[in-house]
């Protein structure tokens, strides 16, 4: 069994050192993989002889694949084929850097190949062509045409840094392609006032964290007229709003115990004797509801054209209550339970805006989901 362990155990170590090696990667024809895979190997133990194996062997194929992919980018009408062949140069360059720092590939003597100066007019050209690209976009002058600008601005940014006038076009392409949302107040009776306040920056807080991008922004009507656009207008009103309706219910029983217990005494034949019978009750209990419920109504209007984009519903209950009971007749027909629940005195149901927070309580859920699945499309 021992034996059968041990050959298991080195089988598996063979085989990972074979993955590890980048073996698997070099069969399959990914030679860039299978060089980076096969030094990292030789970091941990330089003197691995499948991964040197691999290395030597994968290497040229590495390079020599990756150069012809440059040329053939070169003489192709891509528009961004200048982004390819950085990316390229770049992988041709780590391969360079990672031999470099590995004791263990240096010492295959590798005919090393580097491309610095042909990456950085790589990088020059690819940040033209996403500028350029970007520009045509923007002049499209609509919103998803300006967040890919945004996007290729960004690129060219990353391809040279402060490439001309890129943060300033990020800025206009950011505010074309941003979605306004004007977020209405929750109208509600002035009781519950906080409370829908509350429930309303919820919504925003939780909108904000989960979209977390630069193209949508919620805002309050004032901020609106500061921003100088809207393009929606969610509106979220109650219906059949209700708080604090009571409703009591009783129900009697007349109870008779289990069994006979002793109810008196009596005199047989001169001589006194305890008698026993079975002893009743009537019993009520007592059960108090304080229902909470309403429907928030939830809108999303195009703020130029005044069209409902999308309306739903979403219903939320809350029930409090309370239970107690009382007796009349002999407390010994009652069982334990009864009995508990005729000492318990009727509790005092929560305060209105405590009912109120219960009740929204599942439509917060239902409608923060709403909203994030409609505005993460966008």
């Amino acid at each position: 069994m021992i034996k059968n362990n041990i050959i298991i155990l080195l089988m598996f170590a063979l085989v990972m050192s074979s993955c590890s090696s980048g073996k698997k990667s070099f069969e399959r024809g990914n030679y860039y993989d299978a060089v980076i895979k096969s030094i990292h190997r030789l970091r941990s133990n330089p003197d691995n002889k499948k991964a040197k194996q691999t290395l030597k062997a994968a290497y040229p194929f590495a390079l020599e694949t990756l150069t012809t992919e440059i040329d053939n980018l070169l003489n192709s009408n891509e528009q961004f084929k200048y982004a390819g062949i950085v990316e390229r140069y770049d992988k041709i360059n780590a391969m360079a850097d990672e031999i470099r720092h590995s004791p263990g590939a240096r010492s295959l003597k590798l005919d090393i190949k580097e491309y610095t100066t042909q990456l950085t007019g790589a990088r020059e050209k690819a940040a033209l062509e996403a500028y350029q690209a970007a520009d045509v976009l923007l002049k499209n002058g609509d919103r998803l045409s300006a967040r890919e600008a945004f996007y290729l601005y960004e690129n060219a940014n990353q391809y040279m840094a402060n490439y001309r006038d890129t943060k300033e076009k990020m800025d206009i392409a950011r505010e074309l392609a941003t979605l306004a949302v004007i977020v209405e107040s929750i109208s509600v009776p002035g009781l519950y006032k906080i409370n829908s306040e509350l429930f309303h920056n919820q919504i925003i807080s939780y909108l904000s964290e989960k979209l977390n991008n630069n193209f949508i922004l919620l805002l309050n009507p004032e901020e609106a007229k500061q921003f100088g656009r809207a393009d929606h207008i969610l509106v979220m009103q109650f219906d059949n709003f209700v708080v604090g309706v009571t409703h009591d219910k009783e129900v009697e029983k007349n109870l008779v115990s289990k069994d006979s217990v002793k109810v008196g005494s009596a005199t047989i034949s001169g001589q006194k004797v305890d008698v026993f019978d079975k002893v009743k009750a009537s019993y009520t209990i007592y059960t108090r509801e304080v229902i909470s419920s309403g429907i928030l109504d939830v809108k999303i209007v195009d703020a130029v054209s005044n069209k409902v984009l999308n309306n739903k519903k979403f219903p939320g209950e809350f029930v409090w209550g309370t239970k107690w009971s009382a007796y009349n007749g002999d407390k010994r027909a009652l069982n334990a339970e009864q009995l508990k629940l005729s000492k318990r005195k009727p509790a005092m149901p929560p305060p209105p805006q405590e009912l109120f927070l219960e009740f929204t309580k599942p439509i917060y859920d239902q409608t923060r989901s709403y909203l994030y699945n409609f505005y993460r499309q966008y």
